[in-house]
């Protein structure tokens, strides 16, 4: 499932996009509105790679289903376990079940049996200890199928680096977004351990969609309409600094700090400060939390006693 460090991520990374494109155009409110545009799809297309992974296994196993009918064919007498992934009952269920056809069709998703990189996919698994493993049980279980499913997710769709390529291909969050799509695909398979499939549920990506991308685009909005105020407050009180020797990605993070404090009632000046600290160590030098925390940190008190940053609600007048 999102979460606001993820948004704030997102945010981030496409508002450092934006500051560096922004130099080159003229109509500057056409590429916030492009870009904005853009966060808001980067969001829906966490739950499009979700269920792309899904339709990944249901491809693999359509093409075992074809080899089996070519071996039907051809008369060709071998041991039927090696179609074993034909004949899995969990990855048969995913691919007849309601809300997996609804999100496939709702995201447009499908891979092409036909094509080359898909097959050569498949010859890989072919190689992979676990599926050899596999191919060697006789009329599999249901708990060797499920064990099967949980290693050609784990072992192989997210550890194989040319499928990792390929969904980067298409979702340039990729990277950001890998926990969330492996952590939803995670709770997928602790709904599917029961052979009656009776508790089976796609995982939701958020519990209010709409209210994550109201957060997320509202603060990549505030932040830029405002920027040069916020560069106000940053010069004003970074000391023995330029502001144009601060790195652009620190910039970026101080911008949306402000951003947040500012225009974001309902969250505590210190959650702010404290998640824009633990992105800049990750996303920026190794110094970048120590220095965005005090400065954010000086900032915010003198905003506080200027009432520009006004908290409500329970616990958050005093900022606690």
């Amino acid at each position: 499932m999102i979460n606001r460090r993820s948004l704030r991520v997102k945010v981030l990374q496409l508002l450092f996009s934006y500051y560096n494109q922004v130099v080159y155009k003229e109509d500057k409110k056409k590429l916030q509105l492009e870009i904005s545009k853009q966060l808001h799809q980067s969001i829906l297309d966490i739950e499009k790679s979700y269920f792309e992974v899904i339709s990944l296994l249901i491809v693999l196993k359509n093409i075992n289903e074809e080899k089996k009918q070519i071996a039907k064919k051809e008369l060709i007498k071998k041991s039927t376990s090696r179609f074993n992934l034909s004949d899995n009952r969990i990855i048969n269920f995913l691919e007849k079940n309601t809300q997996i056809i609804d999100g496939l069709i709702k995201h447009k998703n499908g891979w092409n049996t036909k094509t080359e990189k898909i097959r050569n996919w498949y010859n890989v698994l072919l190689q992979e200890e676990f599926y050899k493993n596999y191919v060697t049980i006789e009329k599999p279980k249901f708990e060797e199928d499920f064990d099967f499913l949980q290693n050609l997710i784990v072992k192989f769709l997210f550890k194989n680096n040319d499928i990792q390529k390929s969904f980067e291909e298409e979702n340039i969050f990729w990277n950001e977004d890998f926990l969330i799509i492996k952590s939803m695909i995670k709770k997928t398979l602790k709904t599917l351990n029961s052979s009656n499939f009776n508790t089976f549920a796609t995982a939701s990506l958020s519990e209010d969609i709409k209210d994550d991308i109201k957060f997320a685009c509202s603060l990549f909005d505030c932040v830029i309409d405002n920027s040069t105020e916020y560069d106000g407050h940053i010069s004003k009180y970074a000391k023995n600094w330029d502001i144009e020797r601060i790195s652009l990605m620190d910039r970026t993070i101080l911008r949306m700090g402000i951003g947040e404090m500012v225009n974001f009632s309902n969250i505590p000046v210190k959650v702010s400060i404290n998640e824009c600290i633990d992105i800049a160590k990750n996303y920026s030098s190794p110094k970048s939390g120590k220095f965005i925390n005090g400065l954010l940190d000086v900032i915010s008190l003198n905003l506080l006693k200027e009432k520009k940053i006004i908290k409500t609600g329970k616990g958050l007048i005093d900022n606690k």
